[in-house]
């Protein structure tokens, strides 16, 4: 049965003819505060469905990507698979607005990969051919995908595509430079290359912690500069231990 409901207009309840009473002493049902021809309505049921939606709608944000069947083509399984297993992380990259591949800071970030073409240069006419190539690659790689993160701004398939491929090329050269570290043995390893390695490291980490504006500019290019001059250090090392690829 319906019970007066409460009001301080004293006007007959909508829908159903029962009158407001304007009694601070009745004692209202909270999960009953609107009554029409379908019957009473719940607003704490109201509230769950709003917050799940809310939720499913966060949800959604957080695990759909700009992943195109039609733009990855074959790599496409990869990119979903490293999407899967870092939780979106693996293929999100740092917001770098407002600057562009045509502000100052953007051309003296993207300036950096220049490192990469100079050492690889440098390591091809001594003749090691192998790391020389594949940090020349690496470079042009890194390029391409940090001109497209400026260029083209967040969620964008374009910049998740030059990622991906990043993380191949890079991932290669130093696949290979680690392997020539393994086979001249650690204590043939100049102190310098282990130095300048770890700091590449740290600095590649520290831009990971913040992915936005000047602070990932600043660390990112330090590790650009620090993991070209790494690589060399490493190829050289090679070719003065008669190691030529």
């Amino acid at each position: 049965t319906s019970r007066p409901r409460r009001c301080s207009h004293g006007t007959a309840l909508f829908g159903t003819g029962e009158p407001y009473v304007d009694d601070d002493s009745i004692d209202l049902d909270p999960a009953l505060v609107l009554e029409g021809e379908l019957g009473p309505i719940d607003l704490e049921e109201i509230d769950a469905a709003k917050i799940k939606a809310f939720q499913s709608d966060i949800a959604g944000v957080e695990t759909k990507r700009d992943l195109s069947g039609d733009y990855f083509g074959p790599l496409l399984p990869i990119a979903e698979r490293i999407d899967s297993a870092t939780g979106g992380w693996g293929l999100s990259y740092a917001d770098l607005h407002p600057e562009t591949p045509q502000t100052p800071l953007g051309v003296a970030f993207l300036a950096t990969n220049a490192c990469y073409a100079f050492g690889g240069f440098v390591l091809g006419v001594q003749g090691e051919w192998t790391l020389g190539l594949l940090t020349e690659v690496a470079g042009i790689v890194s390029f391409w995908y940090h001109y497209s993160q400026l260029n083209f701004g967040q969620d964008r398939k374009e910049v998740r595509l030059a990622l991906l491929i990043d993380y191949f090329t890079a991932g290669t050269a130093l696949l290979c430079g680690a392997v020539y570290m393994a086979q001249m043995g650690i204590d043939s390893v100049p102190f310098e290359s282990l130095v300048w390695g770890g700091a590449s490291v740290v600095c590649l980490t520290l831009c990971w912690v913040k992915e936005v504006g000047y602070w990932y500019l600043f660390w990112h290019s330090l590790w650009h500069i620090g993991s070209a001059y790494t690589g060399y250090l490493v190829g050289q090392n090679h070719i003065n231990n008669g190691m030529l690829s």
